[in-house]
């Protein structure tokens, strides 16, 4: 059966690797990462591999059997750190905190403003519930646990970010919440039935009181359907008030955007930063980052602190699991970065930012 299952996720994601051309009502010329049939990174460059090698990844994927379980750093599925969250707990800590809640969904606290990242509380990342990457740690939370939150901000459209579960129960759970999109996504949320949703460009803002969250640029792509190949953005988030810089890293390959948002944007107090999801790197390193250069973008951004998301939670690629808590570990050894600096929390871990 998971050769069954593994298959069918193989097709469906040469497709969207292959991707269609879609036209772009949102076409800037002034903007370099408009064009007509979609968006494109900021250099100028699409992300996009040949079925040949993705048909290659899957060969060498399965015929190894991999991702093999941990075992190196953890002996188990059992043995990740976690606990059950629930917002009573939050009265244990200072008014600024960040909570991790599985793969890349953060909740952040400051100022009184909370504001969650790729929310995803589901079994699995895929289209269906019943097939797809399913989680090997399970959520430590549901959408009715959740404090009031403010805004909930979309990195891309991809399942594993954009859930589509999750997003109308929690519009349901609080109709409050202000839902920030990339562009091409504000109507498709629509039709989920969320009605509180605004999309932005890199680069724009948007004020809350005392709050501006800024959309910024991610080197990535975006697909949903076999047909809309980049025709949304993808990027990350930064939120910035009284009491905290915030930065959110999204689903990102490395590049010299970080840099610029460290000089438009930085310094920031304390970024969530993907750290998972990595090999084989002659495959993956064009859309997903490893510890390595995870640490730089730490630096790059110019972050004082950070953590590790985008790992722990669903098995997308080569590597096991755990593996992301050695290779951050000599990462930062590397690029001589206290461990303090940037951590890695256990799923439903609270820290204190303040």
């Amino acid at each position: 059966m998971k050769y069954v299952v593994a298959g069918v996720f193989s097709v469906i994601a040469g497709v969207l690797i292959q991707g269609c051309a879609a036209s772009n009502p949102y076409f800037d010329s002034s903007k370099p990462h408009h064009r007509p049939d979609g968006f494109v990174n900021s250099d100028g460059t699409i992300v996009s591999k040949p079925m040949s090698d993705l048909l290659r990844w899957y060969r060498e994927r399965f015929g190894k059997d991999l991702p093999p379980p941990p075992g190196k750093f953890l002996a188990s599925y059992a043995d990740f750190p976690q606990k059950a969250f629930d917002k009573s707990q939050l009265s244990e800590y200072s008014e600024t905190t960040a909570t991790w809640l599985g793969h890349a969904t953060v909740m952040v606290r400051a100022n009184g403003f909370t504001m969650l990242t790729d929310p995803h509380f589901s079994v699995r990342a895929f289209p269906v519930q019943w097939a797809g990457p399913s989680r090997k740690v399970q959520s430590p939370s549901r959408v009715e646990n959740l404090p009031k939150i403010d805004v909930v901000v979309i990195s891309h459209s991809h399942y594993d970010h954009l859930d589509h579960n999750t997003v109308v129960k929690l519009a349901k759970q609080q109709p409050d919440a202000l839902f920030l999109v990339p562009l091409g996504l504000e109507s498709l949320l629509k039709s989920w039935g969320v009605e509180k949703v605004r999309e932005m460009d890199w680069w724009e803002t948007h004020t809350i009181g005392e709050n501006q969250i800024t959309f910024v640029p991610a080197y990535h792509w975006s697909a949903r359907t076999l047909t809309d190949r980049n025709k949304s953005l993808w990027g990350g988030w930064t939120m910035k008030n009284p009491k905290l810089n915030f930065y959110f890293s999204g689903d990102t390959g490395y590049s010299k955007d970080f840099e610029e948002i460290g000089k438009r944007l930085g310094p920031f107090d304390f970024s969530a930063i993907a750290v998972g999801a990595y090999e084989p790197r002659w495959f993956m390193k064009a859309q997903h980052i490893n510890p390595d250069e995870a640490v730089q973008i730490h630096k790059d951004v110019r972050s004082t602190k950070s953590m590790g998301i985008h790992w722990g939670t669903f098995e997308l690629t080569d590597e096991p699991l755990d593996q992301p808590i050695g290779d951050l570990k000599l990462a930062l050894e590397k690029h001589n970065v206290a461990p303090s600096n940037f951590e890695l929390l256990g799923h439903g871990d609270t820290i204190n930012l303040r």
